[in-house]
């Protein structure tokens, strides 16, 4: 137990003791007093959330906003990595259309074969 809780059961206790002292007409005026100021608090605080609502709603809510951050993160990645990967097709596939050969020519393995052919025996020069 921390002090500060030590220190408020000691003074509680003290005034306990004490009240058995006081008039009771006093004790009354006080108990009717403290009455008023709780009504008083409630209807000022009606509708007004606590802050450590609050705070066990986000406590509560924490697991699930992380889980949702993962996912739009994900989402995003995969959306900017599909998006880099048709810009590139598309620039393959542009360069494809612009040249001479057709593509049936791109797709023979023997011409894969000879363009590489092509391309040591022109290294080795």
């Amino acid at each position: 137990m921390n002090d500060e809780a030590q220190f408020g059961r000691r003074i509680a206790g003290l005034l306990s003791e004490r009240n058995g002292q006081l008039d009771p007409a006093v004790l009354g005026a006080l108990g009717a007093a403290r009455r008023r100021a709780v009504a008083a608090s409630e209807r000022q605080f009606a509708g007004v959330r606590s802050p450590h609502v609050v705070m066990a709603w986000w406590r509560t809510a924490k697991p699930a906003a992380a889980a949702v951050l993962l996912l739009a993160v994900l989402f995003a990645g995969d959306y900017v990595n599909t998006a880099r990967t048709q810009a590139v097709q598309g620039e393959v596939e542009t360069a494809l259309l612009a040249d001479d050969l057709p593509i049936d020519a791109y797709l023979d393995q023997g011409f894969r074969a000879w363009l590489q052919q092509a391309e040591s025996s022109s290294s080795r020069s």
